[in-house]
């Protein structure tokens, strides 16, 4: 605080009752603290909290790109700023970018909700978004960016998306994997499809790459630019994304128990190079959600996020504890925007025709429900 400042608060404790004091230091205390780290700007309640959230923040921004890109990233121009609110809601995360000059030219993250699920699961799946955004430097497909992110999650939030994917197919309620490539946005009443299906096409592709994470980045490079038929075929052998589809869905039915022990079969990929599309302008700031990994399908589902409407495109959760850091932005003229490209869904094609066991919920502390016949659990 500046020194004009403790002057006036030392001033008014001479002059006014205890009660007053107490209530402006009151008012002090809850404008929360800052930590820096090399890459963030941490806002939270305490000293503590930023603390941990801003250390533990730049452990995963190096892990993960190890894990994506297979080396660190380098010291952002500018730090991130990072608003935390520790509470007892279903935790959620959103994290906003703006591209343009063939770059990040700004992004800003807020994460909320029960501290350890922050840690453990909330704040990495934010911090690959911004892995994607580095090595991609425009948005990504939909169906990766989130897909990839909750990959690199914890194993508790894993395992409920893969839950979530074979309740959703066993019930016929699956996106069109050519459709869901092609998604630019949030699709209205399938957000959990999108988050659940991206999840598990990612980690199939990157059994299938050999668990190499590059190589699906470079599966999802090419497919923004050259179409994901091409891609399917110069990566995984398949003439389209259709046979693509076939393979993914024989491997849910033939996989059981952990999914990440299950033998998968693993194709020849071809040498590693990156692929960036060409840039495209566009005039909106791209949000990037963290949803959680709960049952839709079940009554009253607790919703860790969703989808913004236009009018709530960069909302936050609450006010800043603090001002707000204000990025820099350049002049309209110079600033491009890049939106998703891809293939046009094929309005004949429909999904496999799976079918259906009787669903018989089972009570937990996490959503679970009975084998159906088509996609073991």
């Amino acid at each position: 605080m500046a020194r004009s400042g403790l002057f006036a608060v030392e001033s008014l404790v001479r002059s006014r009752p205890i009660a007053v004091c107490l209530v402006v230091i009151a008012a002090i205390a809850s404008m929360g603290a800052q930590y820096r780290t090399p890459n963030f700007l941490v806002n939270a309640q305490d000293q503590q909290v930023a603390k941990k959230v801003g250390d533990l923040a730049e452990v995963y921004r190096h892990d993960k790109a190890i894990m994506w890109l297979g080396q660190e990233m380098p010291t952002w121009p500018q730090p991130c700023p990072l608003y935390v609110t520790v509470n007892m809601e279903g935790p959620s995360g959103a994290t906003s970018f703006q591209f343009g000059q063939g770059r990040v030219l700004g992004m800003k993250m807020e994460i909320q909700g029960p501290l350890d699920r922050l840690l453990a699961s909330v704040l990495p799946h934010e911090i690959t978004h911004t892995v994607f955004a580095h090595h991609f430097r425009q948005p990504v497909p939909r169906w990766a960016d989130e897909g990839g992110s909750v990959l690199s999650e914890d194993d508790v939030e894993r395992d409920r998306h893969d839950r979530l994917t074979r309740q959703i197919l066993n019930r016929n309620q699956q996106i069109p994997l050519r459709r869901l490539f092609g998604l630019k946005e949030y699709p209205r009443g399938e957000v959990m499809s999108l988050y659940a299906q991206g999840f598990s096409m990612s980690d199939y592709l990157v059994k299938r790459s050999n668990n190499s994470h590059g190589a699906f980045l470079d599966f999802v490079g090419h497919g923004m630019q050259y179409g994901w038929d091409n891609a399917a075929q110069s990566f995984y052998g398949h003439r389209t994304v259709e046979e693509l589809e076939e393979a993914w869905l024989k491997h849910l039915r033939d996989t059981k128990g952990n999914p990440y022990t299950a033998p998968i079969q693993v194709a020849s990929t071809p040498a590693a190079n990156p692929h960036r599309p060409v840039l495209q302008p566009t005039n909106r700031p791209i949000v990037r959600l963290t949803v959680p990994p709960v049952q839709p399908l079940e009554p009253s589902p607790i919703v860790r996020g969703a989808s913004p409407t236009p009018e709530q495109m960069g909302q936050r959760f609450a006010p800043p504890a603090v001002p707000p850091i204000v990025v820099p932005q350049p002049a309209a003229q110079n600033s491009t925007w890049v939106p998703v490209s891809g293939p046009t869904p094929n309005a004949q094609y429909l999904p496999p025709t799976v079918t259906l066991g009787a669903i018989q919920p089972e009570p937990s502390a996490m959503p679970r429900s009975a084998n159906p016949v088509g996609f073991p659990r």
